[in-house]
């Protein structure tokens, strides 16, 4: 930058270079950046405007991998890329991975394998081992080692970071495996525990109205609500109703002296010897039937006189619908 723009007069502190506000994203936090030089690199912003430190300055030239952190899912070199054309982008860094505090299992796997020393370049192999599992779940080793070859370590060297890598596929391929059998013996316990117990039928209600039941023939039923009490044998009928209980089903068997003489009375005991059942004349024999049994009755043997009520759409004989 030339003298002459450094003195420029409109510039109070004799920096003339254009600043800019914008927000980076960083671990999902929305992190403002105010009054920043556009040119400010994306790691001098995060380890000296918003402190975090994770990312190392190493080479500034994009060649040792200590600055690498995340844009948009693809990994980077912090150094080479400035921050204002990051803004509103998705970053990750290496203070990202840890969750709850702990080490997260790359981070745990580099220290078990020995791929620690001076730790200088460590968060830039976690970033580049992290990036490497999310873009393959197993790698081989020529595939890690071309993960790796952007990252420096004069230190431990690479093959504790490569045994870390191979750790880190192998644990999260069992647990994806056990996770995968849990679901699977969950889902064939499934249907027979989580179907709920069948619902107990209500318990019976008792009759709260006291009516009679209803058949097809309902409406003879309801002319049952109009019944007077039976009367005492001998005595003139109530007019204005029935004395007499309703008439027997069809089939049953009636004695014959009811039917052709005062020898008794008939079964209901509601009308005089004599007399038909309903007590309003008497009663008048229309002859002697010719014999017929009906297939509904098996009564003619023991009344040869009467063979029983006939069942519904036999035809009567002559003298009987006469």
């Amino acid at each position: 930058m030339t003298d002459e723009l450094l003195n420029h007069p409109g510039a109070l502190t004799g920096d003339v270079r254009p600043t800019a506000s914008y927000t980076l994203r960083v671990n999902g936090v929305e992190r403002p950046v105010t009054d920043a030089w556009i040119g400010e690199s994306l790691l001098y912003v995060l380890r000296e405007r918003l402190g975090l430190a994770g990312a190392k300055d190493g080479c500034e030239q994009g060649e040792c991998g200590a600055c690498s952190v995340q844009v948009d899912g693809q990994l980077v070199n912090g150094c080479l890329v400035p921050a204002a054309l990051a803004a509103d982008s998705e970053i990750g860094t290496v203070e990202g991975l840890s969750g709850a505090g702990g080490a997260s299992d790359v981070q745990q796997a580099l220290a078990d394998s020995g791929a620690v020393q001076c730790g200088y370049c460590t968060p830039g192999l976690a970033m580049a081992v992290h990036d490497l599992l999310q873009r393959n779940h197993r790698p081989g080793e020529v595939e890690a080692r071309q993960a790796l070859c952007g990252n420096l370590c004069r230190c431990t060297g690479y093959r504790g970071a490569l045994a870390a890598v191979q750790a880190v596929a192998d644990a999260r391929e069992a647990a994806l495996e056990a996770e995968l059998d849990a679901a699977e013996q969950a889902a064939a316990a499934g249907p027979a525990a989580e179907q709920p117990a069948p619902a107990a039928a209500p318990p019976p209600q008792p009759d709260q109205g006291g009516e009679l039941p209803l058949y097809a023939d309902s409406e003879l039923w309801h002319e049952a609500d109009q019944l007077i009490p039976a009367q005492p044998q001998g005595e003139t009928p109530r007019a204005g109703g029935y004395a007499y209980p309703p008439t027997p089903p069809h089939g049953t068997a009636v004695p014959a002296d009811w039917q052709h003489g005062p020898a008794g009375t008939d079964p209901f005991g509601t009308a005089p010897a004599g007399t038909d059942p309903f007590g309003t004349a008497t009663y008048q024999d229309a002859g002697a039937y010719d014999g017929t049994v009906y297939a509904t009755d098996g009564y003619g043997a023991q009344y040869p006189g009467y063979d029983a009520t006939p069942a519904h759409g036999i035809r009567l004989p002559e003298d009987e619908n006469a």
